[in-house]
């Protein structure tokens, strides 16, 4: 839950040597802070626990957790590739100096525009959604007369547990064609066989996000595996690379279970290992897709507290400078996040408060019934575990601005400078 540069002395909280309310009086807040230990330890996990002589592997950055032009640049220096699901994303890619054939491209409407720029700009891996989508690629391959590399987006039809909305891997999922409904597959291949610039290497699966437990992985990789192992004995070919997405959980709160990175990543090997030589299969190049487990853990936003109100009804709210602006979760998702308040990290916690963000809505509420020490004007609140969906998800609701992100190692660096009302009506 806590990034792991965060230690406390003489009761403040310090991230890599740096005293939190120093960053919040220099950087101003609302103010997201990037853990780089944290980052660093996750990637460099990953990287070392999925590393087999059964297969070659790619650690794919799952990039709307979080994506700046910087942090494209920091992770590319780290040799991570990365996903994209939009033309803006492949731009900014492409903006930060990363090469687009480190890429793998997503989603499940992808426009003309999008397919155009991607094959042009020699995309690593376009990940075919539908049977209409393929259509669209061999047409547009076929225009430009350039092949390209890809995926076929399939669902295996595993219910992870995690909240509706992030759950991908339904048979009434949005996301793919069902490995089951083999009338559709079937006339998938023959097109891709009857193309001339569609190079199929294999298959992608995501079965949701924020989870738990290896089962629901490992459901995965046996469904997955077999599917194509069957689909390659079948029609012929020779599909060696499986991409089985990301989803992998991050800790909220104190009491929530979780399994750390390297407990999940072990047990995932492990099981594709096995079932690659059970199986004498073909695969012989796997990814993964984290994103939230990379950068979820190594953020915190910081607030100042303006005071403690207490209404009518005995309801007690401390209000913050920010709020669902810059973390929508809570309101979206009924996501929980701990707070502290940076400069009386050992204070003892006695009010019971709601914490408010600013925004005219009642809805706008961070965190609901949490223990807080006496707060007072100016006192720094900072939340846990921000790192994803929170900068990526922002809004300018009642025309708020977007807050600045820091990069602390032992060094602070910006990686997004703050918005200002001049960029607020640049549009207008």
């Amino acid at each position: 839950m806590q990034p792991l540069g965060l230690t406390i002395k003489d009761n403040e909280a310090y991230l890599n040597g740096h005293k939190i309310t120093d960053l919040a009086k220099e950087y101003k807040t609302p103010l997201y802070v990037m853990d780089e230990t944290t980052i660093k330890n996750a990637i460099t996990t990953y990287q070392e626990n999925m590393k087999s002589d059964k297969y070659r592997f790619d650690l794919i950055y799952a990039s709307k957790a979080f994506l700046t032009l910087e942090f494209v640049k920091y992770i590319d220096a780290l040799q991570l590739h990365i996903d994209a699901v939009s033309l803006g994303d492949l731009y900014v890619i492409q903006k930060s100096g990363m090469s687009l054939n480190k890429v793998v491209f997503h989603g499940n409407n992808k426009s003309n525009e999008e397919i155009e720029f991607a094959i042009k700009n020699n995309i690593g891996y376009l990940v075919i959604d539908n049977m209409n989508e393929l259509e669209k690629v061999i047409t547009i391959s076929n225009k430009l007369q350039k092949a390209v590399t890809c995926l076929i987006r399939v669902n295996p039809g595993i219910d992870a547990h995690t909240h509706k909305y992030i759950q991908t891997a339904l048979f009434t999922s949005k996301f793919g064609e069902s490995i089951y409904d083999k009338p559709r597959i079937d006339e998938m291949l023959k097109l891709v066989k009857s193309s001339k610039y569609v190079n199929l290497c294999g298959f992608h699966a995501h079965i949701g996000s924020q989870i738990h437990e290896t089962a629901a992985f490992q459901l995965e990789v046996e469904k997955m595996i077999d599917f194509q192992n069957e689909i390659n004995q079948e029609y012929k070919l020779h599909l060696q690379t499986l991409n089985l997405g990301g989803g992998f959980g991050i800790k909220y709160e104190k009491d929530e279970r979780n399994l750390s990175i390297e407990e999940m990543s072990s047990s995932l090997k492990k099981y594709i290992e096995e079932k690659l030589v059970d199986s004498n299969s073909e695969i012989n190049h796997i990814m993964i897709e984290p994103g939230r487990s990379i950068v979820g853990r190594a953020g915190i936003t910081l607030y100042t507290c303006s005071y403690i109100k207490q209404t009518f009804g005995k309801k007690n709210y401390v209000f913050i400078d920010g709020g669902m602006t810059d973390n929508i979760r809570p309101a979206l998702y009924g996501a929980t996040y701990e707070c502290d308040i940076a400069n009386k990290m050992n204070a003892p916690k006695e009010i019971l408060v709601d914490v408010a963000g600013k925004c005219c809505e009642s809805g706008d509420i961070i965190r609901k019934d949490v223990l807080i020490p006496n707060v007072e004007s100016g006192d720094i609140m900072l939340v846990y575990a921000t790192g994803a969906y929170n900068y990526s998800m922002f809004s300018n609701y009642n025309n708020m601005l977007k807050p600045a992100v820091i990069l602390v190692g032992s060094n602070v660096k910006v990686i997004s400078r703050r918005e200002t009302l001049e960029d607020l009506c640049k549009l207008f």
